[in-house]
């Protein structure tokens, strides 16, 4: 039980700030859209996630930094103390309807979780030692998806609280919202207690956003299957973006369904790759089993497959897309482990870094493909490159990571 507990004021510290990425992020769908009209709402959507997304291109080479010279647990907690101020400016913004402090506050979350995605991650093996990696991954990955969910319907409830009370209640309930999660995850930040390896002095290591990649992908060469890990994890929210998208049209085209309905999907979607994540964990056993990956990646292969040919309903589509969630879990954890386990001392804040960028850039492409793919075909032929992609990381993962070939 005591090793149990020892993780939680890390996990609770994850929680509440993706819970608050995605409470603002949400927000700003459902009721800025409301001060500039509804025909801006799919531009404002896409400014706002860009505006998350942006800060890890540009600034992981930062962060990177901040985590080998820096201990990782003092990042965490300045991190979480400057949420504060921000989520502040965001209340200030609903109060006064600004959409551009709305949007500051947006892009200073992104930058804040951008300087601390490094050593959040890094500090699992400090935590739990070698052992206990994948179990941290899988249950702090599977914690960051249900905060995700719940950060997006808590979002949805907020805004609809203008029909039942008056504009005063609903603004103190979401400026409260806002604050009482950026303490709550400050404070449990105050609980991390670890040991680390010593900081490095002074890395040498480069600020910029385009020589930074090519440096640790030469880097990452000397140890076998990183540079495949990277790319696994990056295709994997490169497809995962993909189908989140695509459910959207696939849903009200194919399905008929509303929008209701399709938030339910989604959120299953999210559950079950939560469930994938855990269990992946557990599977692993104090190891990092990366037979799991290929095994994943084939679950999430035939799983498409079957949705593609067979063109279900509802209930079939719904369960073959929470098996397909289920499996991209059990697909991701492993590597996330692996990268751990691999990277010795110092140099895993970088190499995280270098792994957050190429992860930011595969999401950014894969709107670029999805929107190429379906103006051009349709939202089946998405699902079916969506399976192609699959096929191809399943094979290189199997072929070119360690560990990861089944044995007889």
């Amino acid at each position: 039980m005591k090793n149990k507990l020892k993780w939680l004021p890390l996990f609770i510290t994850n929680f509440a700030g993706v819970l608050n990425d995605n409470l603002l992020k949400t927000l700003i769908g459902f009721v800025c859209v409301l001060w500039i009209g509804p025909d801006s709402k799919a531009t404002l959507v896409s400014a706002a996630a860009a505006l998350l997304v942006l800060p890890y291109i540009f600034l992981s080479p930062w962060a990177g930094k901040l985590a080998r010279e820096h201990p990782k647990a003092t990042i965490i907690k300045a991190a979480k103390l400057a949420e504060i101020p921000i989520m502040t400016l965001a209340a200030l913004g609903f109060i006064t309807s600004n959409i551009y402090v709305v949007m500051g506050a947006m892009f200073l979350m992104g930058v804040q979780s951008c300087i601390y995605s490094p050593s959040k991650y890094g500090i699992i093996r400090d935590i739990g030692g070698i052992k206990g990696i994948s179990f941290g991954t899988g249950a702090m990955e599977m914690l960051t998806f249900v905060a995700v969910l719940t950060g997006t319907f808590l979002g949805g409830y907020l805004s609809d609280l203008h029909q039942y009370f008056n504009r005063t209640v609903v603004l103190v309930t979401l400026c409260t919202s806002f604050i009482l999660l950026a303490l709550a995850g400050w404070l449990s930040s105050l609980g991390i207690q670890v040991h680390e390896t010593a900081p490095e002095d002074d890395s040498n290591d480069t600020l910029n956003p385009f020589i930074f990649p090519i440096k640790w992908f030469r880097w990452s060469k000397q140890l076998k299957g990183l540079n495949t890990t990277v790319l696994g994890l990056s295709l994997f929210w490169f497809i995962g973006s993909m189908v989140q998208m695509n459910l959207y049209i696939y849903c009200e085209e194919y399905l008929h369904l509303s929008n209701t309905s399709t938030g339910t999907i989604m959120a299953l979607v999210a559950i079950g790759i939560g469930a994938g994540c855990y269990a992946a964990g557990l599977i692993s056993n104090h190891k990092v089993n990366t037979r799991l990956v290929p095994a994943g990646g084939a679950g999430m292969v035939v799983s498409m497959l079957v949705i593609f040919v067979l063109k279900p309903d509802t209930f079939l589509f719904t369960v073959l897309i929470i098996i397909f969630a289920f499996f991209a879990g059990l697909f991701k954890i492993p590597l996330n482990a692996y990268m751990q386990d691999r990277v010795k001392g110092r140099e895993l804040g970088p190499v995280i870094a270098y792994n957050n960028q190429m992860v930011f850039v595969a999401i950014l492409l894969s709107a670029g493909v999805f929107s190429l793919v379906e103006n051009i075909f349709n939202a089946r032929i998405v699902f079916l490159t969506v399976l192609l992609i699959t096929l191809v990381i399943t094979i290189i993962v199997y072929v070119r990571l360690p560990g990861a070939r089944w044995k007889r």
